[in-house]
């Protein structure tokens, strides 16, 4: 009857895990501010997290406490938001806890627009965040009261004091971006171009504040206060302020999911001595897995928590029957192997979230972590140290260019990983279905070697066989997709046409420099189709011909239809046919006038870009539907004309 008492309780945890999950969904409270939006003339929040610095702004969450109506009185709601500010002294001001009231409404955080695009609005729901707000100077204001959570306060107030001691004690530009979030979890200050040759070198692991991390804070306190052995009440003692220590650690590091993690089973082993009692390592791992689900059930669909709970358990599971398939007399030889063996069961735990989420795959993670280990340890080592010793001159100066040299020969390494050929493979494409297979896969392989029962070895085998079967097929039908994606993009315009496993991106010229945006907005729909990552770029003041596309002024003819571009110059009313389009794509600042393009063109469809300013965009689309044109506005999202195989 063992296995129904399983079955039995496998039950309760799911429905208490569901009824978790529901309870924290904002929507579904009744003082939730989106069902009292009726008559809102302003909100108080409270300043919940730290506010940064963006490119163009201050960026910040609002915790939503009370709402005021012009004919009610306040209400109580709840709710977050996330706000910008324009850059000035009184957003500069703002602190964690802070009060401010702003008008409403708020404003709907919008859903991925184009195929594959990152769901932003998704990813912000996960964090309770349900809206945004956009306050000018003159749009809000500071209520000179501060209602911060004093745990939280202190814990971001040293912070600021140690990021100030990191400033001032010789580091600066990318070697503080580095050094600060691998001490305290702090990636504000870190360049883009760093973080990138981290991810293309397969060590951006080494910037998450992880386990290794807390274990070197752990194993250096527990060497400090190695005075405290001489009985059971200093051992007590010792382990109380290990303890405390470890989570005070947490706590400035942002209590991100790895660190807790790592917290939570350091805690678990701390505590097992106090009670002379020693734990088994994945127990720990799953204790610490419920227990956070518990605190916030949205944390199973969190990529930080899935990479850090797969990677520890691969490393646990799959480390010592890998690292046990060679031997090396050489003890420097060895020690490579041994961490050689880490970064392979670590990577081999979270490929199938990489391809998924990621769509890419980091060719040398083995050599990066060969060099990165060592350093990322004299890193923390030494830099922990600087911040104790930040306040006596020399010393203090003597540790920091210390840290320097060890940041810098890490941002070093890693660059020159990256521009090693293939450092990253992008553009790899994982389905629901294969990403589904690929997790069993692993679970399986980690049965097998936990078990020791080669048939699950099989069984492993025939899910990475099925997952094979099905990117052959997709391969198979990429080679005969014939499409037109209008892509749905503010300020710019990008028409894409695919023909196979070939594609031209008719796109403006600051789209085609503007890289962040094609890395966000259309790489993921490029990765689906299997399609490269660097088409070839047409600009709309050229012409173009090839086997499938031709392009001359502003007609272009792709498999039969014709799409014609209505920008600055458009013709005259004094033609003597009018031109019989299929599309006709609408872009820039120019007055709507829909009767002109009815002179000039009989189309089939009029389709207004994103470049066009939405007031613009709005009389575009009343017009043509006062013409009875057929219209669509690509601000509701991409349009794509699949023309078959």
């Amino acid at each position: 009857m063992g296995w129904l008492f399983g079955v039995v309780m496998a039950c309760y945890l799911f429905l208490g895990g569901y009824a978790l999950t529901r309870v924290h969904e904002a929507e579904t409270r009744k003082d939730y501010f989106r069902n009292h939006e009726t008559g809102a003339s302003y909100y108080v929040a409270r300043v919940c997290d730290c506010p940064t610095e963006r490119e163009r702004s201050i960026r910040t969450v609002l915790q939503l406490e009370h709402q005021f109506g012009e004919s009610s009185a306040s209400r109580a709601v709840t709710g977050k938001v996330i706000a910008y500010f324009p850059k000035s002294d009184s957003a500069f001001a703002l602190r964690y806890g802070d009060l401010v009231a702003f008008p409403a409404p708020i404003r709907e955080v919008s859903g991925p627009k184009n195929p594959g695009e990152f769901d932003y609005r998704d990813y912000l729901l996960r964090r309770g965040i349900t809206g945004q707000v956009y306050l000018r100077d003159d749009d809000w204001l500071d209520l000179q009261v501060n209602n911060a959570n004093p745990i939280y306060a202190f814990s971001y107030r040293v912070r600021e004091i140690l990021l100030a001691s990191l400033r001032q004690n010789g580091l600066s530009d990318n070697e503080f971006g580095v050094a600060a979030t691998i001490l305290l979890g702090y990636d504000e200050k870190l360049a883009d171009e760093v973080r990138k040759n981290y991810v293309a070198a397969g060590s951006m692991h080494i910037l998450c504040v992880s386990g290794m991390h807390v274990g070197i804070i752990f194993l250096l306190a527990s060497f400090l206060l190695g005075f405290l052995n001489r009985n059971r009440w200093q051992k007590t003692l010792k382990q109380t302020l290990l303890l405390v220590l470890v989570w005070f650690y947490a706590f400035i590091a942002g209590l991100s999911p790895s660190v807790l993690r790592a917290s939570l089973m350091i805690s678990f082993v701390i505590i097992g001595e106090m009670i002379h009692r020693k734990g088994f390592v994945l127990n720990s791992i799953a204790a610490s897995a419920f227990i956070l689900l518990c605190l916030n059930p949205n944390n199973l669909f969190e990529i930080g928590f899935l990479l850090s709970y797969s990677a520890v358990v691969g490393i646990v599971v799959l480390q010592k029957p890998i690292y046990n398939l060679l031997y090396f007399n050489n003890m420097l030889l060895d020690k490579a192997w041994e961490i050689t063996t880490v970064a392979l069961a670590a990577q081999m735990a979270t490929i199938p979230y990489t391809l998924f989420y990621f769509n890419q795959f980091t060719s040398y993670f083995w050599l990066s972590n060969l060099f990165m280990t060592p350093i990322a340890f004299v890193v923390v080592i030494t830099g922990m140290v600087l911040l104790l010793v930040a306040w006596i001159p020399y010393l203090n100066i003597f540790v920091g260019r210390l840290v320097w040299g060890a940041v810098f020969v890490m941002n070093w390494i890693v660059a020159k990983i990256e521009s090693l050929p293939f450092s990253i493979i992008k553009g790899l494409y994982v389905s629901d279905l294969e990403f589904a297979f690929l997790i069993l896969a692993f679970v399986l392989l980690l049965l097998a070697v936990s078990m020791q029962k080669r048939r699950l070895l099989v069984a492993m085998l025939s899910s990475l066989l099925i997952v094979m079967v099905s990117v052959t097929v997709r391969l198979y039908s990429a080679d005969t997709q014939h499409r037109m994606t209008f892509f749905s993009l503010r300020k710019h315009t990008a028409v894409d046409f695919v023909n196979g496993s070939e594609h031209i991106m008719l796109a403006d010229s600051s789209l085609r420099a503007d890289e962040s945006t094609i890395d966000y907005s259309l790489k993921g729909a490029w990765a689906r189709q299997h399609l490269s990552a660097h088409p070839q770029m047409v600009g709309f003041g050229d012409d173009f011909e090839n086997d499938y596309l031709s392009k001359k002024s502003s007609l272009v003819s792709f498999e039969g239809k014709l799409l014609a571009v209505w920008d600055d110059v458009a013709f005259s009313d004094s033609l003597a046919y009018r031109i019989p389009v299929d599309y006709l794509l609408v872009r820039g600042r120019q007055k709507p006038d829909v009767q002109s393009v009815v002179n000039s063109y009989d189309a089939k469809m009029l389709i207004v870009d994103g470049s066009v300013p939405r007031y613009l965009a709005e009389k575009w689309v009343a017009q043509a539907d006062e013409k009875r044109l057929p219209v669509y506005d690509l601000s509701a999202g991409a349009l794509v004309v699949d023309l078959g195989e």
